[in-house]
């Protein structure tokens, strides 16, 4: 389901946010720098803080099972794949 329009975000990237032991941003500004983008009209941010705090609760009581780290945080994700990229580079240049 998206949850903001502005940045087309869904429900499954706001949980994905929130690490296996329940860490990660408490706000709803903390989950768009998370996500690589910023809040536009603000109309979703009462949706992701609930969305946030669910996912907290739902990790810390299935002892680091979490189904919501089947999406990983935007920032993370594109920082290695920068690194894979430049290992690849490196890689090439060698051979």
């Amino acid at each position: 389901m998206i949850v903001c329009s502005c940045n087309v975000l869904s429900c499954g990237q706001i949980k994905g946010t929130v690490a296996a032991d329940g860490s990660g941003p408490r706000t709803a500004g903390e989950v768009y720098d998370c996500l690589g983008c910023s809040p536009d009209c603000g109309r979703c941010a009462r949706e992701v803080r609930a969305i946030l705090a669910e996912a907290r609760a739902v990790c810390v009581t299935q002892c680091g099972s979490c189904a919501s780290r089947e999406i990983a945080c935007a920032v993370h994700v594109s920082v290695g794949l920068m690194f894979e990229g430049i290992a690849r580079e490196e890689e090439s240049a060698a051979a």
